[in-house]
Order: structure tokens, then C-alpha cells, then sequence
């Protein structure tokens, strides 16, 4: 239930923050498989000592599966729209490709980039935080998911660092615990879990 509430106030506030055409001002979508080279400029944080926080979960799925749901934006649709009717994805698998989730087909991680990848084991990309925090949201994050074939399928870990510091980066760090939780426990759900 919390999730649902979670999930409900991120559309209110998607909603809250759309300009009069429906569009994000600072949300605009990246043409479909343009590679940029990537902003390090964007990023608040760096060094060893970058705050963060990891998630794991075991996912009944081998890990060329769950490599594929976060990597090919039709493997992803298949996977997550059954959450999220109205989601799109424009997953470019490159480095300096989109990596955009969009939770209404039109806001959502605009702008957010591969990183780096292994294929069926790791992918990198940048990440941005909900309109409603809109200092925040101009800058950058970056989420590394790694994946290890275990007993029952893939164990996921999802590490997401470079959190700034200040009260919108509390909110974000809060809110992404959270999120990515629910992104998880979505992703063994549709994958064969529970």
C-alpha cells in the first residue's frame, strides 16, 4: 500500500509541475538513440566518500533476462508496464546512450544516460530526481545494478550514489530508498516471483 501511495503522489507531483502544454519544462526528451557525451559537470558529488546506499533482492530470473529488462526498452515495457500503463522507456544501450524512464510517456529520468556496461552483468547509467525537486533535478546521480547468477535465479544490486548534500537531497536520498525498493520487488514480481 505504501508503494501505491508512493507511485500516486509521484504522478501528482509530475502533474503538479507541467507547464500549461503538458510538458516538464526541464524535462524535455532526448530524440530516441542520440548519444551525447556525458556532462560530468551535471554531477554533485565525487571522490571515495559519495553518499549512497544499496539494495539487493534475488530475482527468479537467469541474468541474461533481468540484464535485458534494464537494458532493451521493449524487454523493460514488457516487464514494468503492467505497473505502470502509460510508461515508456528509451533505452539505448551505449555508452552516452538515453536511458530514460518515463513514467507518463513523458516525464520521468529525461535526460539520464548509459554510463558503462557488461552485458548480463552490470549496467551503469545516470539518474535524476522527480520534478518536484527541481534543483536537484538539474543535476545528476548515477545508479550502478549488478548482477550475479545465484541459486534461484540472479541477486540484484542496486547501488545509487552521488547524492548532494542540503534539505531537496535528503528528500531525493529518502525517496529513492523507497523507489528503487518498489523497482526491485516490481522487477522479481514480473520475472516470475512473488
Amino acid at each position: 500500500m505504501h508503494q501505491a501511495l508512493m507511485i500516486a503522489a509521484l504522478f501528482a507531483s509530475l502533474s503538479a509541475t507541467s507547464g500549461a502544454d503538458g510538458e516538464d519544462a526541464g524535462s524535455e526528451r532526448t530524440p530516441p538513440n542520440e548519444r551525447r557525451p556525458i556532462d560530468s559537470g551535471l554531477f554533485v558529488a565525487d571522490g571515495p566518500d559519495v553518499r549512497r546506499f544499496e539494495l539487493t533482492v534475488d530475482v527468479p530470473a537467469p541474468p541474461a533476462t533481468v540484464f535485458a529488462t534494464l537494458s532493451d526498452g521493449d524487454a523493460f515495457f514488457r516487464t514494468f508496464s503492467k505497473e505502470w500503463a502509460e510508461l515508456q522507456a528509451d533505452l539505448d544501450l551505449a555508452i552516452g546512450g538515453n536511458y530514460e524512464w518515463l513514467f507518463d510517456g513523458k516525464v520521468g529520468s529525461n535526460g539520464c544516460q548509459v554510463l558503462s556496461y557488461i552485458p548480463n552483468r552490470m549496467i551503469s547509467f545516470t539518474w535524476n530526481t522527480p520534478p518536484n525537486l527541481a534543483d536537484a533535478r538539474e543535476r545528476r546521480t548515477w545508479v550502478v545494478v549488478e548482477l550475479e547468477p545465484s541459486a534461484t535465479g540472479t541477486a540484484v544490486r542496486l547501488t545509487h550514489l552521488g547524492f548532494g548534500s542540503g534539505p531537496e537531497w535528503d528528500d531525493a536520498y529518502g525517496y529513492f530508498q523507497n523507489a528503487w525498493g518498489f523497482v526491485l520487488k516490481t522487477l522479481g514480481k514480473h520475472l516470475g516471483g512473488t
